[in-house]
């Protein structure tokens, strides 16, 4: 168990840096949007400034729960013994691969950032990769819940 706990240290460590780096992005976000030249700015760009400090504001929100929830389940043997079987259910484990769970991720975090720099440039490609992940993310839920239905 002591090989877990510090897993979920390190998962705190990562957290917290993540959450750093959302407030800084954050504060830039905020900072662009009130020097920006609104009469020069479409609808568009409104869109794309919303859309990124939405995103920022979410991953900062995930941060901070996951480290809150981390926290309580390092001081507390029994909730890090839940987590580790959660974290460690074989049935689960074979659902989220059968839904591709672990690629899903990755290429999903990797089309978001690319929308995010692809919205600086070229705002159909932003709004096709949005609503790219948009359609990987739901198919992959649907077949998620189909797996967990008949398994």
């Amino acid at each position: 168990m002591e090989k877990f706990r510090t897993t979920v240290k390190r998962r705190i460590a990562i957290s917290s840096g993540m959450a750093l780096v959302t407030m800084v992005l954050g504060a830039y976000s905020i900072y662009s949007i009130i020097i920006s030249d609104v009469s020069t700015a479409t609808h568009s760009d409104g869109f794309v400034a919303g859309f990124q400090f939405g995103l920022i504001v979410s991953i900062f929100g995930f941060s901070v729960f996951d480290i809150i929830k981390l926290s309580l389940a390092i001081n507390d043997e029994t909730k890090l013994k839940v987590l580790y079987n959660k974290e460690h259910d074989e049935r689960l484990k074979a659902i989220r691969n059968k839904a591709g769970a672990p690629m899903i991720v990755v290429t999903s975090v990797l089309m978001v950032l690319a929308a995010i720099v692809a919205g600086y440039f070229n705002i159909v490609v932003f709004y096709t990769l949005v609503i790219a992940v948009a359609g990987q993310l739901s198919v992959s839920a649907m077949v998620k819940l189909y797996c967990l239905k008949t398994m």
